[in-house]
């Protein structure tokens, strides 16, 4: 099928690829003390938090910078992005799926996408359960 005539069939190794694109498209998100000092004092960026979140290429975190700001503004289709950003469908997907995935991003009913606090609520039950862990007596 000539490009831009529609959609293609991913077989083999293409295909292969992208479930294991999808099958890791969350969050695996970086905790180190030293962005403590910087959190504190307003030195930490949107950026910074896209890097500690995502193994990602710097193209692609531009993109999710682009993203995620958009989504501050007010909740989106996927096709109002996809206009919006003049991204690629495919690496707009994914970077959507590891948003959601993660909690920082909800499609509603409506299929526009909004930012979340899943992600953050995630975060201070993982640290509640650490300091339970950590006060816990030793059997």
């Amino acid at each position: 099928m000539p490009p831009g005539t529609g959609s293609t069939k991913r077989t083999g190794a293409t295909k292969l690829h992208y479930a294991r694109q999808k099958g890791t498209a969350f969050a695996y998100f970086r905790v180190s003390t030293e962005d403590v000092g910087r959190l504190g004092k307003s030195q930490f960026t949107i950026y910074n938090f896209i890097t500690n979140s995502f193994a990602f290429s710097p193209s692609r975190k531009g993109l999710m910078l682009k993203l995620l700001e958009a989504l501050k503004q007010e909740p989106k289709s996927f096709a109002a992005l996809v206009g919006e950003l003049s991204a690629p469908k495919g690496t707009l997907y994914l970077l959507c799926l590891s948003l959601e995935r993660s909690g920082l991003v909800k499609k509603g009913a409506d299929g526009r996408y909004s930012l979340d606090g899943a992600f953050s609520q995630a975060l201070r039950e993982y640290a509640n359960w650490w300091e339970g862990w950590v006060n816990a007596p030793t059997p």
